[in-house]
């Protein structure tokens, strides 16, 4: 049985899941690995969640963020520097989620931060707030726990994108629930995140015991670099979504339009438009224009003044 601790050295979510996947389809028989990563203004999504109810996407990567979809399930979570994430890595017959709790346990202890398992996936204080959440995998070869620890983590930007738009919506898919949540750095000022590094590392031994550091060069770039190009792809991020049923309504200079739209994988399934244009063909026209598109109207032009000028209000307001 063998023990390992790797840190990644990136700050791009794609990449850091991708490192996750790379660990877990090349974890060996008696192997348990712990992964700490962090990941810069990001909002990661579950497996089943539906990026237009879970996030303001479109702000987001304004300001420079990142959407991930992870493979685990769960709800939205946000992500900066100010948190850590963490992975455990194991051949299934190391697998046991009442030590690796232990070990998160004992690492906030040092901190004098008492910490319980609340519901299916969380990790709380005893006031009952909320700093860790966590998801789940399992294959034949690996089981996987990965979460996070919030431990300054800017919580302005957290209700800023994880806010989702006031829009007339039905969507399928798991929808994340609210919950208080609190920095650990709110308990106790000399919580950092390298502090919790290293409280996390000497938990880690004090519950398995030996642990052998990984370097990142034992790392296949080739097969990282597609597995993160797969994660960072529209199809993966957004096209993973649940159906979802959508109407956007939006008054022009020359009448309103009400679009009501059957999303599936995030393509335009189905579209009506109502409107009170003098142009009675234009909801026609403006229909067949959206249908089978991509929800973001990443190739849509329009000679039509009137129906470009849509265009360009879906453009800006898809998320």
């Amino acid at each position: 049985m063998m023990n390992y601790l790797l840190e990644s050295n990136s700050y791009n979510p794609w990449r850091n899941l991708a490192i996750e996947k790379h660990l877990a389809d090349n974890v060996r028989p008696g192997d348990l690995l712990l992964y700490l990563w962090q990941n810069e203004n990001t909002v990661v999504i579950g497996r089943n969640q539906n990026a237009l109810r879970e996030c303001k996407v479109q702000l987001l990567e304004e300001e420079g963020g990142y959407l991930a979809r992870r493979t685990t399930g769960g709800g939205a979570v946000y992500q900066d520097l100010g948190n850590l994430c963490f992975t455990f890595v194991a051949s299934p017959e190391r697998y046991d989620l009442a030590r690796q709790m232990k070990v998160i346990a004992i690492a906030c202890g040092k901190f004098g931060i008492e910490t319980e398992f609340s519901g299916r996936n969380d990790i709380v204080t005893k006031d009952g707030y909320k700093f860790s959440g966590n998801a789940f995998s399992v294959t034949t070869k690996c089981k996987i726990q990965h979460g996070t620890l919030m431990i300054d983590v800017n919580k302005e930007k957290l209700g800023r994108y994880l806010t989702p738009s006031e829009e007339k919506m039905k969507a399928k898919g798991v929808k994340s629930v609210e919950s208080r949540v609190c920095n650990l750095k709110e308990l106790n000022p000399a919580v950092t995140v390298e502090e919790m590094k290293l409280a996390l590392q000497e938990a880690f031994i004090q519950e398995y015991g030996e642990l052998e550091t990984l370097s990142m060069e034992h790392l296949d770039d080739i097969a990282l670099q597609q597995t993160c190009e797969l994660y960072a792809s529209w199809d993966w991020r957004f096209g993973k979504s649940p159906e979802c049923e959508l109407v956007r309504r939006k008054r022009f200079s020359w009448g309103e339009a009400e679009i009501h739209m059957t999303l599936k994988n995030l393509y335009i399934q189905e579209c009506k438009v109502f409107s009170d244009a003098l142009d009675v063909e234009l909801p026609k026209r403006l229909e067949q224009l959206l249908i089978n598109q991509r929800f973001d109207m990443r190739n849509v032009e329009s000679q039509d003044n009137e129906l470009q000028e849509v265009i360009e209000w879906l453009k800006f307001a898809y998320f």
